[in-house]
């Protein structure tokens, strides 16, 4: 369904090879510029804002959207993988059951209220149990064979949900799942094993979109192909080099999505990003400072900032805690005192970092946590540390691996503070080294190593339960950090049994603590996440958890062009 572009010919189809042979004229100016900003500090005035409100005018549409991207997906099987690669484009693929509110929609940044997206209700029994979600008339898959455009029902979802419970990263969320009905065409009845209030966070998580049976039995796999519900139709996908998405002409939200065209380029260079928007040729831009973020603006004056203010820090060093010695909590302790948190926020994230860690603040407390309120072990005292390890029976340290993606430039300094620190406070010798993503993701997520890794909770998961007892529960298949904690276990099944707001708080709050005392996932300081926009993007802003080019893509349907 062609439309109109009002912005040249040259960025109707945009090839990687015509990208990066313009971003090479400028990508050496951009280095220089973000090296003369140095360690220096943003001026406090520049406008900074976690919130951008949605245009009050009447939405424009055509246009083609495009973006130079770090992340490459591993596979396109959402079953197999919870990568940002993939998911960066697949919830503008596929939709779930139900959303969080998009940027036109919400009443500000930390808005989490959940939307129906293909249900438009749903309602737990009194024991929470059982959820009845009632789905949207008229949905059509996208008109692409085998789908051919036909009605999505209630049988659909039944059985991408019996799918995901058999295999992959998602397997341990859905083998909650009991049993499942469909009463009739367009109502899917799901039985929990136990109760969980918190099940229709679950399914809202941008990680549970709805694939086809269709595609699954003829292929035997989701690897070669993405066909689903959503705004838009892949069209490419050409690894490492570019993904194209096109405008669906018959999504079930009449009139979106607005713009004709999204296109993702393969760019794993921070520098050639950040050429290729000073140049016009990228819409967006992520950074991790704000010298960065200034380097940027003085050339491109225009250009719109949102700083998604941190609720938590996603990595941390993630250690082999089945084994020794990293078994034993005492050396888990000390390795966290030797760790100058403090020193990484002032100098890699320029003042701008949050040192807490993976469970969201928001969820059990009303405000950020200092230093100070996560406990003994998380505060730099290297004279106690080394004292704690010796006891450990390691007054000579020990040699470990550490293994790491560079997600953004700073992550490379963190990594060898953290091997400065411990080498010279506890004499603990780290051999560090950096894999590509496909490579790290794949050995990470599947557990493969030993040692040390600069882990992940995933960006996807928004939802308390996700953070919680998805990823803590000792036989989660997301559980990375290998957490093994009966009081965990029990802490975090409470806390899904639990529907007063209250009670969740305070289990929240003992889960937290627990982490903190046991030191069972050892998260580094993270800084804010600048996004910078192009000034002809309207309703683009990214919600707390959910950055807009990242796992909250689907906000991209509301995105129009002012130009």
């Amino acid at each position: 369904m062609p439309a109109t572009d009002p912005r040249p010919t040259s960025r109707r189809r945009v090839t990687r090879r015509d990208f990066l042979k313009r971003a090479a004229v400028t990508s050496a100016g951009i280095t220089a510029l973000a090296a003369g900003a140095g360690r220096q500090k943003a001026s406090a005035a520049a406008p900074y804002h976690d919130w951008i409100a949605a245009s009050p005018r009447p939405p424009k549409r055509g246009g083609v959207l495009t973006r130079a991207s770090a992340w490459d997906p591993p596979v396109i099987d959402p079953r197999l993988t919870q990568s940002v690669g993939l998911f960066q484009f697949a919830g503008l693929v596929s939709n779930r059951l139900l959303r969080y509110a998009f940027a036109d929609e919400a009443t500000g940044y930390t808005d989490l209220s959940l939307k129906g997206d293909l249900a438009e209700s749903w309602q737990g029994s009194p024991d929470q149990r059982v959820w009845t979600f009632k789905l949207r008339r008229g949905v059509k898959w996208q008109n692409v064979p085998p789908l051919n455009g036909r009605e999505l029902i209630a049988a659909d979802v039944k059985y991408c949900f019996g799918a995901y419970a058999k295999e992959g990263v998602q397997a341990f969320t859905f083998q909650e799942i009991e049993g499942m009905e469909t009463p009739d065409t367009h109502t899917l009845r799901v039985y929990l094993r136990t109760p969980n209030a918190l099940f229709p966070q679950n399914v809202a998580e941008p990680v549970a979109v709805i694939f086809s049976r269709e595609v699954l039995e003829e292929d035997g796999d989701l690897k070669k192909r993405m066909i689903g519900t959503g705004p838009f139709v892949l069209k490419e996908h050409t690894r490492k080099v570019r993904i194209v998405l096109q405008r669906n002409p018959d999504y079930f939200d009449a009139g979106q999505p607005y713009v004709d065209e999204y296109v993702i380029l393969s760019a794993p260079d921070s520098a050639t990003r950040a050429a290729a928007f000073r140049t016009g040729q990228s819409d967006f831009l992520p950074l991790q400072s704000p010298s960065e973020v200034e380097a940027i603006r003085k050339t491109n004056p225009a250009a719109v900032v949102q700083a998604l203010t941190p609720v938590i820090t996603p990595f941390g060093l993630a250690l082999a805690q089945d084994k020794p010695p990293f078994s034993d909590v005492r050396v888990r302790r000390a390795l966290s005192m030797a760790i100058d948190r403090q020193r990484q926020v002032d100098t890699v994230f320029e003042g701008h970092g949050i040192v807490t860690a993976g469970v969201p603040w928001i969820y059990y407390q009303d405000a950020k946590p200092t230093a100070k309120d996560l406990g003994p072990w998380w505060q730099y005292r290297p004279a106690d540390a080394k004292r704690l390890l010796a006891d450990a029976g390691h007054p000579n340290g020990f040699e470990t691996t550490l293994f790491y993606y560079e997600y953004f430039p700073q992550m490379s300094s963190q990594v060898q503070l953290v091997q400065q620190d411990l080498r010279k406070n506890l004499n603990i010798n780290v051999k560090i080294s950096k894999l590509d993503y496909t490579s790290y993701y794949g050995r990470y997520v599947e557990g493969k190593w030993d040692g040390m890794a600069w882990g992940f909770q995933s960006g996807h998961a928004v939802g308390l339960d996700e953070r919680t007892y998805v990823y803590m529960h000792s036989k989660s298949t997301k559980n990375f950090f290998r957490v093994n904690d009966p009081l965990v276990d029990e802490l975090t099944v409470k806390l899904r049994q639990a529907p007063d707001r209250g009670e969740q708080r305070a289990t929240a709050r003992r889960i937290v603590d627990r982490e903190y005392d046991q030191v069972l996932r050892m998260w580094m300081p993270h800084g804010s996440n600048f996004v910078l926009f192009q000034p002809h993007l309207r309703n683009v802003a990214g919600g707390v958890l959910r950055g807009t080019i990242g796992y909250g893509s689907p906000t991209i349907a509301r995105l129009w062009i002012d130009k």
